[in-house]
């Protein structure tokens, strides 16, 4: 997918997958890690969490109102990859759209009887794995 793309033109399907993604994440990997990048205020959070309390997506209430900025693709992804939410960049990321197109594994996937593998590395089978991910958190001083 095109980086420039505004984020309104995203097809309607492919947004409804990512809000359905980050929607039921948890803390860092839910709304309310998206929220903490892209909101300018915490009261745009009360406001969003008011929203699903009534059964509205927080995710696609969030990402409407980001868009009204002129927000691109590429801003999404970059906002993906510094929360590590490797499941919703892969919708958006033209490396993995460039890799299934050409039959590559991405090394996101995983290994087909292990699927907490990655695909590239079989001699992992038997051993413990442990996945990091630095979490940066900035306020907005509110």
């Amino acid at each position: 997918m095109d980086s420039s793309m505004y984020l309104y033109d995203v097809p309607p399907v492919l947004m409804e997958k990512f809000c359905k993604i980050i929607d039921s994440g948890d803390d860092s990997l839910g709304w309310r890690g998206l929220a903490s990048r892209i909101v300018p205020s915490w009261t745009e959070v009360r406001r969003t969490e008011r929203l699903e309390a009534i059964g509205k997506s927080p995710t696609r209430e969030l990402i409407w109102a980001w868009a009204q900025q002129n927000k691109t693709v590429g801003d999404l992804v970059k906002v993906l990859e510094d929360m590590c939410h490797y499941r919703a960049l892969q919708l958006f990321s033209p490396q993995v759209d460039h890799q299934r197109a050409a039959g590559i594994t991405p090394p996101l996937l995983s290994h087909p009887r292990h699927p907490h593998l990655p695909a590239s590395r079989p001699d992992l089978v038997g051993t413990s794995l442990i996945i990091t991910c630095q979490v940066k958190v900035e306020t907005t001083g509110l």
